[in-house]
């Protein structure tokens, strides 16, 4: 809501720029000069407030700094890893952290997986397998990651793939992120002439997890591109 104040304000500066040119060939009173500066100042009278009163309340995510050195720390995010005691203890079905972004579902009548990652040098994931109580034939595979708090899913899924007896996961399309940042509003930085913005371009996957469903009496095998990877629960 912040941003579409601001590009509201910066909407109608533009207007009355438009303006000025428009008539820019016709002699304006200072009458009519002195309105228009009494309008704009009113604007940006108007403006702060309601800047401030559409934005959205939040807290800053918790992170924790710790010193590992002389000028070296280590940042902690709780959140981050919450939902990783979560995954490792097989509750994200009903962790409020962690929201599901993609899931496949395969017939399966073999007796034996290999789970495998061929991208596993440029990307990797963490998997969790947990063994139903049936033998329904039905691998069920779920894409996790942890939700933001601003509302935004910072993560791809991988793409997953069952090909004869292997189930292959494959690296996603990297996240593409722009960020900019003000240090002030806009009504104060055109006047102060500093604090306009900052911007940041990021591509990275994400954190994201997988959460296996496999039949009680099917065999898993792995690779080296797994074999670090996977964490059996209840086994």
């Amino acid at each position: 809501m912040a941003l579409i104040a601001s590009l509201i304000t910066l909407l109608l500066l533009l207007l009355i720029i438009i303006a000025f040119v428009a008539f820019s060939k016709v002699r304006i009173s200072l009458g009519k000069t002195r309105l228009v500066v009494g309008f704009y100042m009113a604007l940006l009278f108007v403006s702060v407030p309601v800047f401030y009163a559409i934005a959205k309340p939040s807290t800053p995510e918790p992170f924790e700094v710790i010193e590992i050195g002389p000028g070296q720390y280590s940042y902690h995010d709780s959140q981050i890893n919450a939902f990783y005691d979560a995954f490792y203890e097989g509750r994200l079905d009903n962790y409020e952290g962690a929201e599901i972004i993609a899931r496949w579902s395969f017939d399966y009548q073999e007796e034996r997986l290999k789970i495998t990652a061929p991208d596993y040098e440029r990307y990797s994931t963490r998997i969790v397998l947990e063994r139903k109580d049936v033998r329904d034939g039905k691998l069920e595979v779920l894409s996790y990651a942890p939700k933001s708090s601003n509302r935004l899913t910072l993560a791809n899924p991988p793409d997953i793939r069952l090909k004869d007896n292997q189930l292959e996961i494959l690296q996603p399309e990297r996240i593409h992120l722009e960020t900019i940042w003000f240090y002030h509003d806009f009504t104060m930085a055109q006047f102060t002439g500093t604090g306009f913005s900052m911007k940041r371009t990021d591509y990275f996957f994400g954190d994201t997890v997988l959460y296996l469903r496999i039949p009680e009496d099917l065999l898993i095998d792995t690779d080296e591109s797994t074999e670090h990877d996977i964490h059996f629960l209840n086994e």
